[in-house]
């Protein structure tokens, strides 16, 4: 499987985690060595941007606790909520009326179950080009 499918493949599980929550502002996957940055449709390259450069930042600050697992940031107007999937990390931006125990199983689930399969299928990481 090429990179191009593997990519279109997570994109679309992010897009239909949109369709199923609509709490959601938005949604990406990324590694923690930045092999891998797909977004959502409507998440803005900016955004992917600032949002793994601050991860960065985190992390090696998590390294002396054994990294992270869950980070969940909730504020007035919404929340972010980052989770560590396998060699991935999931991060949802979620408005202040979003259902997040709905969209904590929705996500756990949908994207677990995509990120398995495709590397039963090909189990060669994505590059970003």
């Amino acid at each position: 499987m090429d990179n191009e499918l593997y990519s279109s493949a997570l994109k679309d599980a992010l897009n239909e985690i949109r369709n199923l929550c609509p709490g959601i502002k938005n949604t990406l996957i990324f590694r923690k060595d930045r092999e891998i940055a797909v977004a959502d449709d409507l998440t803005p390259q900016k955004t992917i941007t600032r949002t793994i450069d601050s991860f960065d930042d985190l992390t090696e600050k998590a390294e002396a606790i054994g990294g992270i697992e869950l980070v969940t940031i909730e504020g007035s107007k919404g929340g972010v909520n980052v989770s560590h999937i396998g060699n991935h990390y999931l991060v949802t931006v979620t408005s202040e009326n979003a259902d997040k125990n709905y969209l904590n199983m929705t996500t756990r689930v949908l994207v677990t179950t995509v990120l398995k399969l495709l590397d039963k299928i090909s189990p060669a990481p994505l590059k970003r080009g």
